[in-house]
């Protein structure tokens, strides 16, 4: 029990310091100019893997080119990491698309129009008690 909330403050405090150091010091292009969320991070249980799923507000070809960029950077930011994060061993990073954002909004469009739509008229109507 006690590993296991370990590595989820572990898992929350370098997904914290991710999304700062994303904000501010990364000047990449591809990652500078969109508007990114760190969603989840999970590290291996030896400190030396660090899987980061981001979402990306932009087109298909945008998320793509984002999530480049930022495994493009990963060097410069496990530095910048090291400063702000102490452990033992710091993580490798590997930045992921995580389309759930994406799908999630995708959804709640499709409720609302349902939502909004009319009930179509049956064709047979239903018979009450004293009809049958």
């Amino acid at each position: 029990m006690a590993l296991h909330s370990r590595m989820e403050r572990v898992n929350e405090e370098i997904r914290a310091a991710i999304a700062e150091i994303v904000m501010t010091e990364v000047k990449d292009p591809r990652v500078a100019e969109r508007i990114i969320s760190i969603n989840r991070v999970v590290v291996s249980k030896d400190l030396h893997y660090a899987r980061v799923w981001v979402s990306v507000l932009g087109t298909d070809a945008e998320c793509v080119e984002t999530v480049a960029g930022l495994n493009h950077s990963r060097g410069y930011i496990k530095r910048l990491l090291s400063e702000r994060v102490v452990l033992k061993y710091l993580p490798d990073l590997h930045f992921e698309y995580d389309p759930s954002v994406k799908e999630t909004s995708r959804l709640l469009e499709l409720f609302r129009q349902i939502e909004h739509q009319e009930p179509a008229p049956s064709e047979t109507p239903m018979k009450t008690n004293e009809e049958a």
